[in-house]
């Protein structure tokens, strides 16, 4: 739903050469590092048709060459990027008898196993289990690339943020490159810094060779979406634009034309981008993005359409393991059951602490009428500064609700101002509630 949680899986497969070096380690050894294990370099942003073409290539090495534990965890890897890319969790269960038969072959010091196994885990949103298997494949290989990423990944999402930079420079130090490139920019994102968050990714995405192709789309698509945010709409088309010539297939960047798109004001055109998005790969926040743009436009019978393929879509993840309960409270707060929302954030609460769990657990509290039980979390929410407009519009309309109107009215006009390109329905519930503040 928010930006890790649609590109966490995406560099997890293989750091590469060139990295930014924003850190650098004088006391580093000069001895080389073990040789990385992990899938191929173009893996890391891979197409459909990519990673399938990866995975048959897998499979037939496998079998002629049965025993081969790096191959079968590889394999689980390669199975998981292949979810993230089709939408379809089922290849999960896939990832998991690879994974077993990577340990059965070698069950002892099998770093690219645990690694794998801190992939498959970060991408059931299960960040406990992934940083346990992230470090225990560091502690067989420190260098291990997958591994240096997964920690990353798992220590954000739990809200480790102060741990997260620390992990950010040992990964930079050891296994520079694009999913590095990718995850310092977020760092810099969640702390508000936008402009250094695009000069990493403009810097890395200028690096990038050309077989590399399909890093620089991934980069270029991170990049855009940044520049948008700051109003830079000629310089974010021209990015998207570039991606999609570099990686057709790049559903991220045609989600950025519909972003773009709304962020001009050309609804319809935001709609026909929007639908492309969710026919190619119907994830729960690109459905809600289309429903809640069909809601804007009065065409609620097909928002609604929208939103029971939302249901359906849980559904089918959950029964593949998949951990939900952000997903569904944020969807139900807003168009379902606040009760049902409030359940589900709880118990994702229980599990982590991150800025974007306190921000719909707040959100729900809200929506259910506990909004002095909610404030607190909407400023845990805000409190590293993060310019995403869905944290400002909730705290806004729960300081309202409290009667803190200066308050309300500040972050309900910081929210408005930091993404054009935001739901047209959520900017319209709070230019609503922010006219009502300015008539009291």
């Amino acid at each position: 739903m928010y930006r890790l949680a649609v590109v966490a899986v995406i560099a997890l497969i293989l750091s590469i050469s060139g990295g930014i070096g924003l850190i650098r380690d004088r006391d580093t050894p000069s001895a080389s590092p073990p040789a990385s294990s992990g899938a191929s370099v173009g893996l890391v942003t891979a197409g459909s048709t990519d990673i399938a073409t990866y995975v048959t290539s897998l499979q037939d090495r496998l079998r002629r060459l049965p025993q081969d534990y790096e191959g079968w965890a590889n394999l689980r890897i390669a199975y998981v990027e292949q979810a993230r890319v089709s939408g379809n969790p089922s290849f999960y269960a896939q990832a998991e008898k690879a994974i077993t038969r990577s340990l059965e072959v070698r069950a002892k010091d099998n770093a690219t196993a645990h690694a794998a196994d801190a992939a498959l885990s970060s991408a059931r949103h299960d960040f406990g289990a992934a940083l346990d298997a992230a470090n225990e494949a560091l502690r067989i290989n420190p260098f291990h690339p997958v591994g240096l990423t997964a920690r990353i990944d798992a220590l954000t999402e739990l809200g480790r943020y102060r741990e997260q930079m620390n992990a950010l420079g040992l990964a930079d130090r050891r296994q520079p490159g694009v999913p590095v490139s990718a995850r310092y920019s977020y760092a810099f994102e969640l702390r508000g810094d936008l402009a250094q968050a695009s000069k990493i990714l403009d810097r890395s995405a200028a690096s990038t060779q050309p077989a590399q192709s399909a890093d620089k789309a991934y980069l270029l698509t991170l990049l855009a979406d940044l520049e948008r945010r700051r109003g830079l709409l000629e310089r974010s088309e021209r990015h998207l634009r570039e991606a999609l010539r570099l990686s057709p297939e790049h559903v991220p960047a045609r989600a950025g034309m519909a972003r773009l798109a709304v962020a001009r004001g050309q609804l319809d055109r935001a709609a026909q981008e929007w639908e492309q998005v969710v026919e190619i790969l119907p994830l729960a926040e690109y459905l809600t993005e289309l429903g809640e743009l069909y809601e804007f436009m009065g065409r609620d019978d097909e928002a609604r359409e929208q939103y029971d393929v939302i249901d359906a879509t849980t559904q089918l993840f959950a029964s593949s393991g998949v951990n939900t309960d952000l997903e569904v409270a944020l969807f139900e707060a807003d168009h379902g059951d606040p009760a049902t929302a409030l359940a589900s954030a709880r118990a994702e609460w229980d599990r982590r602490k991150s800025i974007h769990v306190a921000d719909v657990l707040a959100w729900s509290l809200h929506r259910t009428g506990s909004d002095q039980e909610a404030l607190p979390l909407a400023r845990a929410a805000t409190r590293l500064g993060t310019a995403e407009a869905r944290l400002w519009l909730h705290r806004g309309a729960i300081e309202a609700e409290l009667g803190f109107d200066d308050a309300a009215r500040e972050h309900l006009r910081r929210g408005l101002s930091t993404d054009p390109g935001v739901s047209p329905w959520q900017a319209d519930q709070a230019e609503a509630l922010l006219s009502e503040l300015e008539t009291r």
